[in-house]
């Protein structure tokens, strides 16, 4: 199996950011134990890059024995953005389950410096000076 289909494979029930295993009970009453461990691992991958291609690399380093790795394309931008919209989603729905959960918060935070188009604050200050003749000068200070 490639890496690509691994990964997609993976991340087919969503991504796993709070633990390393589950418990799955089916309708018979027998309880199942799932490993997410590598699921959370490359699922916190996406919160801590910056781009499909940083995620790929985190992907690399935590496949399994024995897939196939090819080089990095395309393809992995559309996951990496299906995946990181999942991400988000799951944030939002922590941070309203339960108020001040701080592992949440923490994540966010990660994300606001990571994916500031969707989550990043407007910290910057701006200051105007007029001259005589109305002509604008205008500074802006931001903080990095």
């Amino acid at each position: 199996m490639k890496l690509y289909d691994y990964v997609k494979d993976l991340f087919k029930n969503g991504p796993e950011l709070w633990q390393d295993e589950k418990y799955i009970t089916n309708s018979k009453g027998i309880q199942i134990k799932r490993d997410t461990k590598r699921l959370r691992d490359m699922s916190l991958g996406l919160v801590s890059s910056s781009n499909a291609e940083e995620w790929y690399r985190i992907c690399r380093l935590n496949c399994v024995p024995g897939i196939i790795i090819e080089d990095y394309n395309d393809s992995w931008v559309e996951l990496f953005n299906d995946n990181v919209a999942l991400v988000r989603n799951e944030l939002t729905k922590m941070l309203l389950r339960e108020r001040g959960n701080k592992s949440a918060k923490t994540l966010f935070d990660i994300l606001e410096r990571r994916d500031k188009m969707h989550w990043g604050k407007e910290d910057s200050k701006v200051a105007e000076i007029k001259k005589a003749d109305g002509e604008t000068i205008t500074f802006r200070f931001e903080n990095v």
